[in-house]
Parts: C-alpha cells; structure tokens; sequence
C-alpha cells in the first residue's frame, strides 16, 4: 500500500500545472496570475498540482496580520490532485509546500499567511 510519505514535491512549469488541473480540478479552470507552481510526484509521475498566486481581495486579507506588507502573504488558487495518491497525500503536500515557500521565498513565518479555501466536492 502506498503511503504519503512517499510522494515528492517540487516547482513545475505553469503549463504543466495548467493542463493537470484543467484536466482533474472540479472547476477545469485555472487563475492566470498564479505566480507558483508546484507538482505533486508520485513514483516520478505527476499526479497532482499546487498554484499559488496573490490574493484575488487583497484589500481585505493585508489587514488580518500585523505587520503584514501588500505582497506579504499568498493564496492557494488551485489544489488538484489525482485519485492515483494516496490518503492524507493533501495534507502532507500543502506542508512540505508551505516549508518550501518560506525556506526559499524568505517569507518570514510570523508575518507569512497561506489563505487557503476548502471546498468539497
């Protein structure tokens, strides 16, 4: 049995993200003004993919957190995983994500916010 701990995580191309959620997300659209793009691996096949990109109401988010600047925080647009991965795989990606997002965009924890959106279908 697969486990989700063995997936990887790791940018990819908007392209590549953009045609996997057109083809898995609910919605079969993407946000345009995503700024990052992440692939969700499975045995080195991309089963899943993470856009973040700023706030679609930037006005109202900039005053939830103290000291919080216009481009100090991102929003998840788009999740779209295949049914190939495995339970908790959401759970584990968006970690590992939100470590690689404040590891290498310099995002300082405290003043950093991830608005993410749940929605079920």
């Amino acid at each position: 049995m697969t486990s989700a701990k063995e997936i990887e995580v790791r940018p990819i191309a908007k392209r590549d993200a953009d045609a996997l959620i057109r083809r898995v997300h609910y919605s079969g659209k993407v946000v345009r003004n995503s700024t990052l793009s992440l692939g969700v691996f499975l045995h080195g096949m991309l089963e899943g993919a993470m856009q973040f990109g700023p706030s679609l109401q930037k006005s109202n988010i900039v005053h939830l957190v103290r000291d919080t600047g216009w481009n100090g925080f991102l929003e998840l647009n788009r999740l779209a995983f295949t049914d190939a991965l495995p339970r908790n795989s959401e759970s584990r990606a968006l970690g590992i994500a939100l470590r690689m997002i404040r590891k290498n965009y310099r995002i300082r924890p405290r003043a950093a916010v991830l608005r993410v959106f749940p929605i079920c279908s």
